[in-house]
């Protein structure tokens, strides 16, 4: 038979072992100098940090107007965004780019809609332009 030992702890001991060491931490400061060093380190490079893409086409009515797309190129998919502020259905082409060639797809957006489609598409292949008509 096995008979555990009980040890009595003191208020004092207890106190220590729960107290965290927030003292020797407390004392460090940072600069400006430190920060800025720092979050140059974290950034996440050009190739990950990519702006999106925008292209716009002049509307037949009303004059003026224009139908908006915007994308950013994902790793299995792309999503374009559209806002149509034309009063007719506008139709432009898709063209997407890789290491076996290009592929083109239609996109319609209806007159005074905004959205957006999904496009599946492979790893390499990235949305290179949107062109008017399909």
């Amino acid at each position: 038979m096995s008979y555990k030992k009980r040890i009595p702890v003191t208020a004092a001991a207890l106190a220590l072992l729960l107290t965290p060491a927030l003292p020797a931490m407390a004392q460090t400061t940072t600069t400006a100098a430190d920060r800025t060093a720092f979050s140059k380190a974290v950034a996440a490079p050009a190739s990950i940090a990519q702006a999106a893409k925008r292209k716009s086409i002049k509307c037949i009515r009303p004059g003026g107007k224009k139908s908006n797309y915007s994308w950013k190129n994902g790793t299995a998919s792309t999503t374009v965004y559209f806002n149509n502020h034309c009063s007719h259905r506008v139709y432009v082409t898709v063209h997407f780019k890789g290491p076996f060639g290009t592929d083109t797809k239609c996109l319609s957006t209806n007159g005074g809609t905004k959205g957006k489609k999904k496009f599946g598409k492979g790893t390499m292949q990235k949305l290179v332009k949107i062109t008017k008509e399909c």
